[in-house]
């Protein structure tokens, strides 16, 4: 099978694709189409995300918001400014590599500890391959991100109706608007493809890949709340 067969049987055919990427071992070529994507998405998200309002809400609700000086807001959102571009590109160019390989390390110990014994390089292969619908993801976006005049850097994970984070109010509790973002379609579909992917690659039954899978994401989304409310401004 040809990488470009490969690349539309992971959408077309998804059982022999990903069996065929675990067979070769292949992880880099669906790492770098969604590392371009992100990329791409990240040109056209910099020069409208607004980090100044972010700052600014920030010092606000500092608890000596009032002490702080014009010279001193001027300097937060200047740095707000320099780090929100510096970790957006970063961001884009290793985040997918890193969610990758971390999520393979998740499943390959779950799978393990459900009494499995997938290899670690065929678990990285099938997450590689299987988070190719996060990366059509990124390209969908490039609409929404071109026509927007502004975006605040919260509401990245919102630009479409895939998204339960895309009917929620902004001012929603920070967890809900973590759990409503984690609702996506594109995620849910990834998540359909490690499963049809681990289950040859574990030697496990449809069902248990299910639960092993469905484990991993909701602790993945209960991390995300968490983070989300422990970085919420206090009542």
């Amino acid at each position: 099978m040809s990488l470009a067969h490969l690349f539309l049987d992971v959408f077309v055919s998804p059982g022999r694709a990903l069996a065929a990427a675990a067979e070769r071992r292949s992880f880099l070529p669906p790492l770098l189409a969604a590392t371009l994507a992100a990329l791409l998405l990240a040109a056209a998200l910099l020069p409208r995300l607004d980090f100044d309002r972010a700052a600014l809400d920030a010092l606000e609700r500092a608890p000596d918001a009032a002490d702080v000086t014009p010279h001193q807001r001027e300097e937060a959102v200047a740095s707000a400014r320099k780090l929100g571009a510096v970790l957006t590109v970063s961001g884009s160019a290793a985040g997918p590599a890193l969610s990758a390989v971390g999520l393979a390390l998740f499943l390959w110990v779950a799978f393990r500890v459900a009494g499995t014994r997938p290899g670690l390089r065929e678990t990285l292969a099938v997450v590689s391959w299987s988070l190719l619908p996060r990366a059509l993801e990124s390209l969908l976006s490039l609409p929404a991100a071109l026509s927007a005049t502004s975006v605040a850097p919260a509401a990245v994970s919102r630009l479409g109706p895939w998204s339960a984070g895309w009917f929620v109010s902004p001012a929603a509790h920070p967890p809900l608007l973590a759990l409503a973002s984690s609702v996506n379609l594109f995620g849910l579909w990834s998540a359909v493809l490690l499963v049809i992917g681990m289950t040859p690659v574990a030697g496990a039954s449809r069902s248990r890949s299910g639960a092993v899978v469905a484990l991993v994401c909701a602790a993945l989304v209960a991390v995300g709340m968490a983070a989300a409310g422990a970085g919420a401004p206090s009542a």
